[in-house]
């Protein structure tokens, strides 16, 4: 299930929740060397290394948010990338992948009904 601001994925060999938001965003950044004027570029350049970093920070938030203890590494998280046998294109990649986009995504729904006013010249 992907909502707004999480998403629920079969990851490690269980049903995981992803956290997107400023949370996870202010943590990923303050934790790792990228910024968020940098992250595509650097996610373009090394997917190997920030997707992991984005999928570790991303579940690690929701055990913070919690006063809880993770139960699992960084280390964790690639391995069970690399379970998935495709790296980066497994599954669970790339439903994060496409969940985190779209929480990205500012988009605001249009309001129905109201017409665009157009000034006469």
């Amino acid at each position: 299930m992907i909502a707004k601001k999480k998403a629920e994925i079969e990851f490690g060999g269980e049903m995981r929740t992803f956290y997107f938001g400023i949370g996870f965003l202010g943590i990923f950044v303050e934790n790792t060397t990228n910024t968020l004027a940098t992250l595509e570029d650097n996610l373009l350049k090394n997917p190997f290394k920030v997707l992991p970093e984005l999928m570790y920070y991303s579940l690690l938030y929701g055990y913070l948010k919690q006063d809880l203890t993770p139960l699992f590494t960084k280390f964790d998280v690639m391995e069970w990338i690399d379970e998935g046998g495709v790296g980066v294109s497994a599954k669970p990649v790339i439903e994060f992948r496409t969940a985190l986009i779209e929480s990205l995504n500012p988009k605001l729904p249009e309001e129905k009904g109201v017409k665009k006013k157009t000034v006469k010249k």
